[in-house]
Order: C-alpha cells, then structure tokens, then sequence
C-alpha cells in the first residue's frame, strides 16, 4: 500500500515536471536561449592611434619609385658610367679560368667578354629626371637603365657618386616625371613607423613596412657611417630605393641588410638605410663635380670617456664635457703640420663645440680641401687654438696624400696591392690581433699575379723581400724598388696563421 502510494507521488511529480517544460519550450524562454539573444555583440579592435594609412603612402609614393638595371663587361673598369671603349684591354686566352680547363665556351665568341646585368632601386626627387641610388648600384657599370613605374625605360647617365656613402645621382631625359619629397632624417626617433619601397628580388614596386630601430650605426670602416636601422624587410634588389615617413616624405637611401652576425648565427630585422641629411649635403657636388670633395686632417680619434674626464679634473682642475681624444697624429698630415699631438682633446672647430669624437669626422669632412680652419685643443690641461689646412679625404684614404705620393703609383704597379695602415679601426674591421703588425691589404688587382696567388683584403703584410713592414711608408719603400716580372717574397697574416708568398711582379 505505501509503496503504491509512493509510486503515485513519484509520477504526478515527474508529470508536472515535463508539463513545465514543454510550457518554457512553446514560450520560447528557457535560461540559456534568453542569455545568447539579450547578450551584445563582441566589441571590434580598436584602432591603433598615430598610425599613418600606408596604402596612401605607398598610393603616392609609388610612381616615383624606379628600377634600374647595371650592364657590366667582365674585365672593364669604368668610370661614371661611360666605358673605356674599343681600346679596353681583352681577357687573353687561358686567363679565363672556364677556358683554362674545357677551352672557348662554345656558346660565347672569341672576343666577346662574358656580361653580368645587376639590378636596384631608386627614386626620383626632380620632374626633369634626377635619380637617387646607391652607387653600388652602378659601380662599374658600361650602361645604366631606369624603368619607370609606368614601364617606359630610359637611359640613364651617372651625373656623380661617392663610394664612401654609397651614394649615385642618375639623371634621365624626361619632363614632368612624379618626385618624392626629402625629409629631415635628423628628425625621425627610433620607434617612428617607416616603409621601405623598391624592387627586392626583381618583385616591382615591393612595399614593406616597420619602424626606425636606431641612428647613428656604423656597420664599415668609413668613418662617417651613420645608418638609419630598421625592422622593415630590406632584401636583394631593394638597393637604393627610398625608406619613407609617415607622411610619405624620403629619410634614407635603403642600403644594406645584415644576414648574420660575427659568430656566423643567423639575423633577421636588421636593415640600413643613408639618412638622407647626409645625402642633402653632397647632391650639389655631385650634380657640378661628379665627386664629393670633404677635407681631411690625418688624425686618429677616440671618445673622451667618463675615465679619461675624472683625470683632467684631478690632474689638471678641468672640466670636459665632450671632445675627441688624439690617439695618433700620422706624419706628414695636415694635422701633423698644424702641430697636433697624440694626447690633445680637440674641443671645438671654428668655435663649434665638439660633442663626440664622431662629430669630428664628419664636421671636417664637411669643409673642402685647401679650407683652413681653427681648433681649440686641450694639451695638458691648457687650452691652445690651431690653425690648420685640411687636406684632401679622397686622396689621403687612396694613399694619394704627400708625403710619398709619388711611389704610390710604382707600388700599385709592381705588386697590384693597395695597403692602408693599421689602426684601431681597421684592427676592428679585419679583425686582426693586437700583436700582429704591418700594413693590411684594402685592394688587389685581380689581374696580378698576387691576386692569383690568393692574396685578398684583410691580409696583413709583415714582411716584403725580407724587408720588415710597419706601416704603408715601409710598404712603400720595398715595393719602390721592384720591377714588373722581379721575383717577390712577401710574409702575410691572416688571422693567427702566417704565411709565405713567392709570385713575380706584375
């Protein structure tokens, strides 16, 4: 009987339970549907504030944007664009090393110097033509095209370069082309958004987009290196193309990329560009000169550090904010003949205080050859102003600077090797060790029977004939005395290893 009723209880319950339900379903009210009706819809990312369009800055700068194309016949070295001609001297046969083990390529006739075509980018900055790119570019071309962005290509003529910036102007004939206009690159702050344009892997018109990453970086042995770094991917072909602000207007000349460091790993978001300032500065030369003249003053310069100030202020009672310390004054430089000594602080130029050893370099780069200018130094506590009249900067890094000028020519011309000194900078470049002394090699002709031998850039040459080699004068001074087809000995290190070298001259 309980049981009965217990079963009755149980059944009246459930049913009042399903009765319910089925009452929410035909009402359409349950908990769960209310809730996914009522809630609001998800809130759309908000917009990054400050963040240009670069669809409209790639809109406008885009038809301003060319690609150049560099023709370059084996063998020839050109200037400004124009070959040597008819009369350029012809690969005898067997030098080619193709020919030397299959002979003639039977797809190149006799006579024919085999063609290598490189590409670029660049960017127009007037409507009659001019051209901007990195001299890299064009170095040694025999023919130089440009293609515009609507696809007509001229030819174009190298109206200048500077191979120590990397910077070509180009000029073709056309009227009312699209330009782009040059900002002030001194003005851009690491962070700020910038976008690279060019042509990287023969890919048109590629835009690429990222921020100013740091100023003032020096990736080779100029010293007046002042790369822009950026994030924005900058690849093979990219090359002289503009990197451009916010507001679509040029702050540098894409230069460069780094694929690794020094330990062989692997990089990637690391690329330069010339700030344009640089280049603002050197386009009138270029455009009159063809070459950028800078003054020179035969100096090697370090940072005054916080050290090297806490000693004049308890050695002397002197306070230094800047500056740049003498480390060596060459022989026979402007700097020597105006009296400069390792140890002095140069402090100011024409009355412009110098803030950073940096700032020196490119302060006197800045005057012409033949400009006399005035130095305050700081020698052993006492300030003392110099006047000294700068050489040329072209000439002195060529080896072409007095004195000994005139056994530069015989030198190159009997071994075909071009030596600069050594240095804290050029240690640093070639990585040589600080107990390894001589002159390090900066140019081979490949056309020399040491070239042939294996003789490369970065070698260090401590001995000639027996001779000992210190510096470029003791180069000179063997090498004077050597004849084309005289037999030659010559000590080279490279790196922890030395070894020697026997070849004839020439």
């Amino acid at each position: 009987m309980k049981i009965g009723r217990f079963m009755m209880v149980v059944a009246l319950g459930s049913l009042l339970v399903l009765m319910g339900f089925g009452l929410a379903q035909l009402r359409n009210v349950s908990t769960p549907t209310a809730r996914a009706v009522t809630s609001p819809p998800p809130a759309t990312s908000p917009q990054i504030a400050g963040v240009p369009s670069f669809a409209d800055i790639a809109e406008r700068v885009n038809p301003a944007v060319v690609a150049i194309t560099a023709i370059q016949v084996a063998g020839e070295e050109q200037g400004q664009g124009q070959g040597q001609g008819e009369n350029a001297p012809q690969e005898p046969y067997g030098q080619n090393p193709f020919e030397f083990f299959f002979g003639p390529h039977p797809m190149i006739p006799r006579g024919q110097p085999p063609v290598q075509e490189s590409g670029g980018s660049g960017f127009i900055i007037s409507s009659d033509g001019e051209v901007l790119t990195n001299n890299h570019v064009v170095d040694n071309a025999s023919k130089v095209t440009v293609t515009l962005d609507d696809n007509q290509v001229y030819d174009a003529k190298v109206l200048g370069r500077d191979k120590e910036t990397d910077v070509a102007l180009l000029k073709i004939e056309a009227k009312n082309l699209p330009t782009v206009p040059l900002a002030d690159s001194d003005a851009i702050r690491p962070g700020d958004w910038v976008m690279a344009i060019g042509n990287p892997l023969m890919y048109s018109h590629t835009v690429t987009v990222g921020v100013i990453s740091a100023k003032g970086r020096h990736i080779s042995s100029s010293s007046l290196d002042d790369f822009l770094q950026t994030d924005a991917a900058i690849n093979f072909g990219n090359s002289g193309g503009p990197l451009v602000n916010g507001q679509g207007q040029v702050v540098g000349i894409n230069t460069a990329i780094t694929r690794n460091d020094y330990m062989g790993r692997m990089v990637e978001g690391i690329g330069f560009a010339i700030p344009i300032n640089l280049v603002k500065g050197e386009l009138e030369q270029l455009r009159s000169r063809g070459r950028v003249e800078r003054g020179y003053l035969g100096v090697n310069v370090g940072r005054v550090d916080q050290d090297a100030k806490e000693y004049y202020k308890k050695t002397h009672s002197v306070e230094i904010k800047g500056g740049a310390l003498v480390q060596s004054v060459e022989e026979g430089t402007p700097a020597s003949k105006a009296g400069l000594k390792k140890g002095d602080i140069i402090l100011k130029v024409e009355s412009q205080d110098i803030e950073d050893y940096r700032q020196l370099t490119h302060k006197i780069a800045s005057y012409p050859p033949g400009k006399t200018v005035s130095l305050q130094v700081l020698r052993d506590g006492a300030k003392k102003e110099l006047k000294v009249t700068l050489g040329d900067r072209a000439k002195a890094l060529n080896n072409e600077e007095p004195p000994g000028a005139e056994n530069e020519k015989s030198a190159k011309d009997a071994l075909g090797i071009r030596v600069q000194s050594l240095n804290q900078q050029t240690r640093m470049m070639y990585r040589v060790p600080d107990d390894v002394t001589g002159a390090v090699v900066v140019s081979v002709d490949p056309n020399s029977n040491a070239y042939l031998k294996g003789v490369r850039e970065g070698m260090i040459i401590s001995e000639v004939n027996g001779q000992p080699v210190g510096s470029v004068e003791d180069y000179r001074k063997v090498v004077s005395g050597i004849k084309k087809g005289d037999p030659v000995s010559v000590y080279i290190h490279e790196g922890r290893t030395a070894v020697y070298f026997y070849f004839r001259a020439g």
